[in-house]
């Protein structure tokens, strides 16, 4: 199954130079013809310096062993070293090919939940009761999520990704009636990061 990257970078200027931007359009061109699915980028709202990479790959050692050391990746790396730092990169049981993720979503919540090992059938029985409570809220939008693959150590880690109009309807969920049965899923995990995006063209 076709996996999704999902990769944190760090922008070096306040916003985005011509040319960064114009380097940034390519990065989309050049790795989606490779992999033959899209590229989108996200900026983070609560700290615009951060932006996500969310892409597509048949599998990781596509990604790693074909497209990482190519000419074209290098090439554009190079060409973003001054304006842009990789902060962490990893990938997601989420097949891309689905379009599931609602980039279409005024304001898309990415929240990572950090699980022990032990908990993760227990987590994913808990979501998978809880999650149409969710569905009902982020309508007309969707979400969705997956596991990390490439992991560190022995925790597990599940990423979630939710569209909603503004990031206060996101906060109105968690004090909602319909919170109840997704909110038990705090019983399974050791913590989480919520945070939010909206979706970055470059023009």
């Amino acid at each position: 199954m076709p996996i999704t990257e999902f990769a944190l970078l760090r922008l070096k200027e306040k916003e985005p130079s011509p040319t960064t931007r114009s380097n940034l359009r390519d990065v989309i061109k050049e790795q989606s013809a490779w992999s033959k699915h899209p590229v989108n980028f996200v900026r983070q709202i609560e700290d615009p310096s951060l932006v996500y990479l969310l892409g597509g790959w048949a599998s990781v050692a596509e990604h790693f062993g074909d497209w990482i050391t190519s000419e074209p990746n290098q090439r554009l790396l190079a060409q973003l070293k001054g304006s842009i730092g990789i902060e962490w990169l990893f990938h997601l049981d989420i097949d891309p090919s689905l379009n599931s993720i609602p980039l279409n979503a005024p304001v898309l919540g990415i929240s990572r939940y950090f699980v022990e090992a032990s908990k993760k059938d227990e987590f994913d029985s808990i979501f998978k009761a809880g999650a149409p409570h969710l569905g009902e809220y982020t309508a007309p939008y969707s979400y969705a999520g997956g596991w990390r693959i490439d992991k560190e150590g022995e925790d597990e880690e599940f990423v979630l990704f939710s569209g909603w109009n503004k990031v206060e309807d996101h906060f109105g969920f968690a004090d909602s009636d319909a919170f109840n049965e997704f909110g038990k899923i705090k019983g399974a995990i050791k913590g989480a990061e919520i945070n939010h995006v909206h979706l970055e063209k470059w023009e």
